[in-house]
């Protein structure tokens, strides 16, 4: 109960420091919608999109490397579906299923992914990009995995 009450509280204080901050794209009250000064793009942390995984809240990973690197070492996010950024322009019919939905848009560390969002942004589509991408996903997972099997 008291878990609910804070995510009320958060989403609540959410939604109305969107209204207070036009800069930022507000694509979702769970989003967690800082937005990087440089670019001006919605940003999500790894913190919060695990959070919404959890929560069951997330409606759309789009993972924009190659396929190598998504079978690679870091992984990916279970579900996430894979359009490298190369060829993210030739395929937009691949997106038409989330066009009204939230697309949290992952990469290696963050530089191909806030491309990716930025395509998808002038095509109309609500995005935003996942902060530091799968090796901050992967440094979070580690880190929870540690701190599970030595809770001090």
């Amino acid at each position: 109960m008291k878990r609910y009450l804070i995510q009320l509280f958060c989403i609540t204080l959410f939604a109305v420091s969107c209204v207070q901050r036009p800069a930022a794209v507000c694509i979702d009250p769970g989003a967690d919608p800082a937005v990087s000064a440089e670019e001006q793009l919605p940003t999500v942390t790894v913190e919060a999109l695990k959070d919404r995984i959890a929560a069951g809240t997330v409606t759309f990973i789009l993972d924009v490397r190659t396929p190598e690197e998504y079978d690679g070492p870091l992984g990916h996010i279970e579900g996430a579906r894979l359009i490298p950024v190369q060829e993210l322009a030739q395929h937009p019919d691949e997106l038409a299923d989330v066009k009204d939905r939230p697309i949290f848009v992952i990469c290696r560390s963050g530089g191909r992914c806030a491309h990716a969002t930025r395509m998808l942004l002038d095509a109309g589509f609500r995005a935003a990009n996942v902060d530091g991408g799968m090796q901050a996903w992967d440094d979070l997972i580690e880190k929870q995995s540690k701190s599970a099997s030595n809770p001090d």
